[in-house]
């Protein structure tokens, strides 16, 4: 007699794509769409706590024409998360050495996601499905601009990620970009001993894009983090002025905010990027700083 075997997919160390409902493990509980999925992974986790790294489970991501749904191992106690495309507001990838998060955004909560980088291509190929259905295109009226090589003030870092990021189908339109600052230049700041991370925010015909290297306030040689969001879903933009510089922040319609420090000598680029956003926004407006001459008033 064969000895019965059970499934174990905490062992399993190779993402993979599923294209029916046997590709999925067994040791996982999903409710299948009955017109089943647009895209779907399978995405493994790291239990083992080498060096004592944060541990995740593995993982399912699936998505439907409507629906975006996480589904985490059994052994994780962690509900499925399952979002409406209408109701997501934002994506958020931080990407390090070896290893990834992703966050997904939506109007009443946010759930982030642990991955080993060594499955970034399988996560790429599934977001670029989900951007396809919940990222309509617009403003096809504006001129596209190309960028064959980084432009002043954009560093290689900030270039290259936007290159990888965008889709074959999505056409530029506006960036606007820092440079890192280097701590005698922050005079806003104190105690940081590392240069602030390069910025770099771009406009597309599908979404509004802000790049920034290193994974927390300050710069790094290998961390990059990545948020987008539809255009539509930007509430409010505003320009406040500050001690040796001024703040550019973005408020989405789930409250979150996006907010990078520029140096004065980088206002006309930041009030030309957010007039851009006016028009593929009309409803958008800029909230000023009082401080702001006249003609930098949207």
């Amino acid at each position: 007699m064969i000895e019965q075997t059970t499934c174990d997919s905490r062992q399993y160390r190779f993402a993979y794509p599923l294209q029916a409902a046997s590709d999925v493990p067994g040791d996982f509980s999903i409710s299948f769409p009955a017109d089943g999925w647009l895209s779907a992974i399978f995405i493994p986790g790291d239990t083992e706590a080498l060096w004592k790294p944060p541990e995740y489970p593995p993982r399912i991501y699936t998505l439907t024409h409507d629906t975006i749904m996480v589904y985490s191992h059994r052994t994780a106690d962690d509900a499925p998360l399952e979002v409406s495309l209408h109701d997501l507001m934002a994506i958020s990838t931080e990407k390090t050495l070896l290893f990834g998060v992703i966050e997904f955004h939506a109007k009443y909560s946010s759930q982030a996601f642990r991955y080993n980088t060594l499955h970034q291509k399988h996560l790429n190929r599934f977001l670029c499905a989900l951007r396809s259905v919940w990222l309509p295109p617009h403003g096809m009226w504006l001129p596209a601009i190309s960028l064959s090589q980084a432009t002043e003030g954009m560093t290689f870092r900030c270039w290259y990620a936007l290159q990888a990021e965008l889709d074959v189908d999505e056409e530029l339109f506006g960036i606007c970009c820092r440079t890192s600052i280097r701590p005698e230049k922050k005079g806003w700041f104190h105690r940081i001993p590392q240069a602030l991370s390069a910025v770099l925010l771009a406009a597309t015909n599908h979404r509004l894009i802000a790049i920034s290297t290193g994974t927390g306030e300050t710069d790094d040689l290998y961390g990059i983090v990545v948020r987008y969001a539809p255009t539509d879903n930007l509430k409010a933009a505003e320009i406040n002025s500050s001690a040796n510089g001024f703040e550019l922040s973005l408020e989405l319609k789930n409250g979150h905010d996006w907010k990078f420090l520029f140096e004065d000598n980088q206002r006309t680029s930041a009030s030309c990027f957010l007039n851009l956003l006016g028009l593929l926004k009309p409803t958008m407006r800029e909230v000023a700083a009082d401080s702001l001459p006249p003609e930098e008033l949207i």
